[in-house]
């Protein structure tokens, strides 16, 4: 996004924060318009209050044979203390049937409260999320949160903050995050600060922008333009610096001045030292050329684009990582007084200079592929765009939708193989639970025997067969899939994803949700073809789906045989821009660039993950929906 659209943007911040404050009015008594207003501070909570966290369990058995005796009222208050007690002891079922007879309009305010957090958090635990939402939006239940003690409106909003964050709304999940930010103290104001800005980092920079006027909360407004601040100019940091600086005057006050978040406080270290000249090792003859020159046009169209801005630019040497041995080309390097290396692509290069330094590298190199290893040289940091990373990410957004049993479907060979293993891998890890596994032959476009098996149709077909031979005719029978799953694991790529997934629905599967990687995207809008993959959710780079990003119309523009190699045109804008913030990734566990390969960041073995967006096929087209895995809720 362009500087100055994001300073215009900020100078109607600025105007509107200039503006008379409107009198304080409870953040609850709102629509759900995205229009938020100050909360209101309320009441201290009685001394005497119930409080389910430290009441003895062995008491919930009284209170239901005492509800029994009692007036509504007093009833009804007992019957809420044994299903909070029960909630906490992990008893859904049970704690849903307690309060099952009870009716919020027949209830006082404060009761029909409790009520609807009770229900939102059996619907939650049942990983049915909008239900749980319904409960808590509500108009009886949202003006009783107005009255409600503090504890309840922490209870009531971390709980729907949570919910936003598992459907996805990453904005409304940052907005109640923010408003409960003054009722905390302030041991809860750092972590509930964490989540505000990990929410607000889900969102892509011009909703950040679009939703800068439409608030007159001060601290909301606030941190939607540090947001903005931290997502954009990640090519040109003297330009990022200039927005924070300018933030910081404008916000004296604001909450997150006092620690910026995001490595925004280490900004000016990376210009001092930002390398002066660059080494870029690539294919550029042999077999991987196509995928070196895609990488090289990527990147250097990142240069340019800083450099037109007004950013600073180191120079850049281009090396060819076929013209030779590769550690003689990286000795090479450091002779032509290159400060910082980017590259290999290849493997095997990155392997054979990781084995030429067991300790440490000559230079800080960026390699573009990653190995396998447990322990690498320091000074390696690792970028590509693997596979197995998709994997693991697909299992994340599965556990946090609820899901617990797996279904894999994979292609034959050492790909499908290493894929399924990520995935198994870490779903196990989560607790999840893989219930059966299928690979198919991707040189056979049948795959109707294998979706039939690993759904136990044909075995459902057996049973037809026996009962025929037993009873003498056929009976009037339908065959049924198996139950025991939640979600499929599918890796195809699209000619297959387009031929498995109407099978599925064939065999009685339609109704279970797939989830791919983005080996079933062909990476460009192809309606007619893409209805057969549609319902399935898959995850992806930003670059896909962000067509009208200028970088990319200008590099599409300038090569004609584009299309074919939009991810290695991101890889080498990401390559650009990752160079110059090496350091602020080291900085901190939880310091991110927001590239257009994902959401990076670096883990212990100097590795870059990559976080994607995710999307669903809906009538043939790529629609973005990103998620993120629920957040622990206060106590």
């Amino acid at each position: 996004m362009k500087t100055r659209t994001f300073a215009f943007a900020l100078t109607c911040g600025l105007l509107a924060s200039c503006a008379s404050n409107p009198p304080p009015i409870s953040v609850y008594n709102r629509p759900e318009a995205r229009q938020p207003q100050a909360p209101a501070r309320p009441t201290p909570q009685q001394s005497g209050e119930f409080n389910p966290a430290t009441a003895d369990a062995e008491l919930v058995e009284q209170w239901l044979l005492d509800a029994a005796t009692l007036d509504s009222d007093e009833a009804a208050d007992l019957l809420l203390r044994a299903a909070e007690v029960l909630l906490r002891e992990g008893e859904l079922a049970r704690a849903d049937d307690v309060v099952g007879e009870l009716i919020a309009p027949e209830l006082s305010a404060e009761q029909a409260l409790r009520l609807a957090i009770i229900r939102a958090r059996v619907h939650r635990g049942h990983a049915e999320f909008t239900a749980a939402l319904a409960e808590l939006s509500d108009p009886l239940i949202e003006a009783a949160v107005i009255d409600a003690p503090i504890r309840r409106q922490l209870q009531y909003s971390q709980l729907r903050a949570s919910l936003f964050q598992i459907e996805g709304d990453h904005l409304a999940a940052a907005r109640e995050w923010i408003f409960i930010d003054p009722l905390l103290n302030s041991s809860q104001q750092s972590a509930n600060r964490e989540s505000i800005w990990q929410s607000l980092m889900q969102i892509p920079t011009a909703t950040l922008i679009e939703h800068i006027g439409s608030t007159g909360n001060r601290d909301y407004l606030g941190w939607l333009e540090l947001a903005s601040v931290a997502k954009d100019n990640q090519g040109d940091i003297e330009a990022q610096v200039r927005q924070r600086d300018a933030w910081l005057a404008r916000w004296p006050q604001h909450p997150a001045r006092y620690s910026l978040p995001g490595g925004l406080d280490k900004l000016d270290d990376l210009i001092v030292e930002r390398p002066d000249q660059v080494a870029l090792i690539l294919p550029v003859t042999g077999r991987l050329a196509a995928y070196g020159k895609a990488i090289r046009d990527g990147f250097f169209a990142a240069y340019y684009e800083t450099l037109n801005q007004g950013g600073g630019v180191p120079k850049i040497r281009l090396y060819d990582s076929n013209s030779g041995d590769i550690n003689a080309l990286y000795q090479q390097t450091i002779n032509d007084g290159n400060k910082l290396v980017i590259g290999p692509l290849e493997k095997e290069h990155v392997s054979a200079l990781t084995a030429s330094h067991p300790q440490a590298m000559s230079l800080p190199t960026l390699a573009l592929n990653r190995i396998d290893g447990e322990r690498f040289p320091s000074g390696l940091y690792q970028f590509g765009l693997n596979p197995e990373d998709e994997a693991a990410q697909i299992a994340d957004i599965a556990l946090a939708k609820g899901y617990k049993r797996a279904l894999v479907i994979t292609p034959e060979g050492s790909w499908g193989h290493k894929v399924a293993v990520a995935f198994t891998d870490r779903w196990q890890k989560l607790g999840g639970q893989i219930v059966a596994s299928q690979t198919f032959d991707s040189n056979k476009n049948n795959y109707s025997k294998q979706i039939k098996s690993i759904l136990n149709i044909d075995k459902s077909q057996q049973r037809l067969q026996r009962l025929q031979q037993i009873i003498g005719i056929r009976p009037n029978y339908e065959p049924y899939r198996r139950t025991d799953l939640d979600f499929i694991f599918l890796l195809a790529r699209p000619n297959e994803g387009r031929a498995i997934k109407p099978l599925l629905a064939y065999h009685y599967a339609g109704d279970i949700p797939v989830y791919a990687t983005s080996h079933i995207y062909r990476g460009s809008k192809a309606p007619t073809k893409d209805q057969d993959i549609n319902g399935v959710r898959f995850i992806d780079i930003p670059w896909i789906f962000n067509e009208e990003l200028e970088i990319r119309q200008a590099i599409n523009n300038g090569i004609p045989s584009s299309p074919g190699y939009q991810r290695m045109y991101a890889l080498g804008v990401d390559s650009f821009r990752l160079h110059l913030r090496l350091k602020q990734l080291r900085n901190g566990d939880r310091n991110q660039v927001f590239g257009e390969t994902g959401t990076l960041s670096l883990n212990m073995l100097g590795q870059i993950e990559r976080e994607l967006s995710l999307a669903e096929i809906q009538n043939g087209i790529a629609v973005v929906n990103p998620i993120t895995a629920t957040e622990t809720e206060l106590p």
